[in-house]
This record gives structure tokens, sequence and C-alpha cells, in this order.
């Protein structure tokens, strides 16, 4: 059952996906992070109850900051999120099939030219859409440098755990990804662990090198300052010819979006 202010559509390879569209003005297209959903990322306020758990709280959203400056707001759940069908099957996941889903969006809703924001996992995405001709600027949100092939010597191991925890349920074994659990039931909805697991294990790829040198749009990289993406090391944004580098207020990887100086941040780049 789709999520009220949804409709849905059927994808490039018949799988069907939720999306909303909301606001009238400049078009904005948003693209979410792993685990969670388009509703937790961008359409949900939270605050830190100060033991690292995120709790929904009255407050401005991506969605409502762009809204309020004047932009008409897309955004969809990725496959194997939210309230998009989550196939049990691994060849229905990849990063390419995952980008084939904005732009099999883009072009139902008939979108011409667009801003485009990922966050997080989204991000990654995003990467792979910098050269698509609909895109006229893009924001990289919530991410770093270890995105980038060959930048992360761990990238594997930590994909390969990621999908383990999902997968065959040994997150006793790896405590540390438990926020991922806690992240993709957020908004109350029954995650589909099998599909997570399908989706670290299939479409977690580092991002080449030379996608990222061959972008010639304007391109900002925005992390909250207590994320890991805002440390210089991390620094994606060497990466992508001319593009910005900004880090914004003091949220972590979980709450920085629902911070009102990380979005100020990303409407001015968007209005340009």
């Amino acid at each position: 059952m789709t999520q009220p202010g949804y409709d849905v559509f059927t994808s490039h390879d018949g799988i069907s996906l939720a999306y909303r569209v909301s606001g009238e003005g400049q078009p904005v297209v948003l693209v979410h992070g792993y685990t969670v959903t388009s509703t937790t990322n961008f359409a949900t306020h939270y605050s830190d109850d100060g033991s690292g758990q995120l709790v929904g709280a009255d407050g401005p959203t991506v969605e409502s900051a762009l809204i309020g400056a004047g932009c008409e707001v897309t955004m969809l759940d990725l496959r194997g999120h939210g309230h998009s069908d989550r196939p049990h099957d691994p060849d229905r996941y990849s990063m390419e099939i995952l980008a084939n889903d904005v732009r099999a969006l883009v072009s139902r809703l008939g979108i011409g030219k667009a801003a485009l924001i990922g966050y997080s996992f989204g991000a990654w995405i995003s990467c792979h859409l910098l050269s698509d001709p609909w895109v006229s600027r893009a924001a990289l949100c919530g991410v770093g440098s270890s995105c980038v092939e060959g930048e992360d010597p761990e990238f594997d191991e930590s994909t390969t755990t990621m999908a383990e925890c999902f997968l065959h349920d040994r997150w006793n074994d790896y405590p540390d990804y438990k926020a991922l659990r806690a992240w993709a039931r957020l908004d109350g909805s029954d995650p589909d662990f099998m599909a997570l697991g399908l989706v670290a294990a299939n479409a977690f790829r580092p991002v080449p090198v030379a996608t990222l040198a061959s972008a010639s749009l304007p391109v900002l990289v925005l992390n909250g300052g207590a994320d890991s993406g805002a440390a210089d090391d991390e620094d994606l944004s060497r990466f992508i010819p001319g593009a910005a580098r900004v880090v914004a207020g003091h949220g972590h990887h979980g709450n920085a979006p629902s911070d009102p100086i990380f979005q100020a941040e990303m409407v001015r780049f968007v209005l340009g």
C-alpha cells in the first residue's frame, strides 16, 4: 500500500517505485540514502536525544525548506526501500539499475532540467547522473571521498559486513552496524532486510574517478559539521572539477538534513 501523498510508477524493468511531487517552481530531484526512505531522509525533522538516537520532532525539513524557497520537489523511495518494490532477486540491484530508476522517474514526469540532490548512498547514485542532460546542478550531501574507487582500502570489507548483517542477522557480530537497522525502522514501515542486504551486496560499488572527473556542471559537496565527510582528508570535491565544498552546522550523518544551516546552504546552491 502506497504511503499517503505518494504515487507509484513502473520503472525501466517493471519494478514499481513510490514517489512524491510537492511544491511549485524550480524542479529539484532528491535521492535518499541507504536503509532510510525519502520520507525519513527529506520530509521528517529529527533531533538527537543525546544517546545517538534520532527522534522525530517539529521543525524544518529538506522538503519544506526547498518548497519554501519556490521549488518543485520530486523524491522517490529507492527499490528495496520504503514503499517501493523489494525484490529478492540479486539481479534486480546494481548501481546502474538504481541510477536508471531515477532517470525513469524524470522521464515519466517530463522533467526537462532539474537540480539533483543526493544524500549519502543517494549521493553515490547521483555521481552516476552528473553527465545526464537533465541535471542542471548537483548537490552531493553526507558523503566523503571514501566512496571513490581506490580511496578506502576497507570498502569491500565494510560492504560485505553490511550485507551479512541484513542477509544473515549478524548484528551481534558487528554491533557498530546496528544504527543501520534502527534507521531502516525510522518511518514506522516494515523494512525488508533481505532486500536491503541485496542492495549492499550488489549495488554498493565505489565511484570511478573518471566518472567524477568528467563532470562539467556546478557541483556542491555538502556535509554536516560532525559528519565524517566533513574531514579534510575525506574531501570529495577534489575529484570533481570546479566543485564547491561546504561544511554547514553541527549535524552528524543522521540529523544533518534537519539542520536549518545545512538546509540553507542546500537551498542557496539550488537557487544558484
